[in-house]
C-alpha cells in the first residue's frame, strides 16, 4: 500500500488529471481568438477548497489502513529477524528451536506476507478508485469555468502544463492556475467546518458573607 501524502499535506496524490478539451465558441463581436493561455490542471483542482476537503476524507478514510499495513509489515520484518537469528545459533550448534518449528515459523511468516501484500493491493485499489470518482468530479465543475474564463478573454487555446507535459517553457503572465483556484471556490463554496465547541468554564466559588461588625 503506497504511502499517503497527504495525510498527507491534504492533496490527492498519484492523480492523472487528464486533458480538459473544449470547442472554442466565436469571441464576442466575431472576433478571432488569438491568445494563448496555460494552467496547470492538477494543481488546480488539489488547491480548490473541494479538492483540498476530498483529499482529507480520503486520508481520513485510509489513514487507518495505512497505519495497519505498517504494523502488520513491522511484525513480519520481527519475525524473519527472529529466523535469521535462529538460523545463525543453529549454524553454532546452539539452536534451541528444532527443524520443524523453524519450518512452521517460515509458514506463518509466508502466510502473514501474502494476506498483508492482498490487504495492501485491495486497500490501494479503492483508494485509486476514491480518487479517480473525486478527480472527475472536480473535472466536471472545472470544464465550464475555464470554457466561459477562455471565451470571455479571448483564448484561442488553454494548454495544460501539469506532469508530463511537453511544453518546455511558458511566460508566466499566461499562467491561469491560480485564476481558476479563485473562479472554481467562488462558483463552488464548501461548508466550513464546524467550530469547536466552547469547553465549559468551572463557576468561581461564591464569595464567603461579610462579617458582621
Amino acid at each position: 500500500m503506497k504511502k499517503n501524502s497527504v495525510v498527507i499535506t491534504a492533496v490527492l496524490y498519484g492523480v492523472a488529471a487528464g486533458a480538459l478539451a473544449h470547442a472554442q465558441a466565436p469571441a464576442p463581436g466575431g472576433a478571432i481568438p488569438t491568445k494563448i493561455a496555460v494552467i496547470s490542471l492538477q494543481d488546480a483542482l488539489v488547491r480548490t477548497k473541494e479538492g483540498q476537503q476530498l483529499a482529507a476524507k480520503i486520508n481520513e478514510k485510509f489513514g487507518p489502513r495505512k497505519q495497519d499495513f505498517d504494523n502488520r509489515q513491522a511484525e513480519i520484518d520481527k519475525r524473519k529477524a527472529d529466523i535469521e537469528k535462529l538460523i545463525e545459533k543453529q549454524s553454532k550448534g546452539r539452536a534451541t528451536m528444532s527443524d520443524e518449528a523453524q519450518a512452521q515459523l517460515a509458514a506463518e511468516i509466508q502466510r502473514k506476507q501474502t494476506d498483508i501484500k492482498r490487504f495492501g493491493e485491495d486497500s490501494q485499489s479503492e483508494m485509486d478508485n476514491d480518487e479517480a470518482k473525486a478527480t472527475q468530479d472536480l473535472q466536471m465543475k472545472m470544464g465550464p469555468i475555464l470554457q466561459q474564463y477562455a471565451i470571455q478573454n479571448n483564448f484561442a487555446v488553454v494548454i495544460d502544463v501539469g506532469q508530463q507535459s511537453p511544453v518546455l517553457w511558458y511566460a508566466a503572465a499566461t499562467n491561469i492556475t491560480d485564476v481558476m483556484v479563485a473562479l472554481y471556490d467562488q462558483q463552488h463554496p464548501v461548508a466550513a467546518a464546524p467550530a469547536a465547541a466552547p469547553k465549559p468554564t468551572t463557576p468561581a466559588p461564591p464569595a464567603p458573607p461579610a462579617k458582621k461588625q
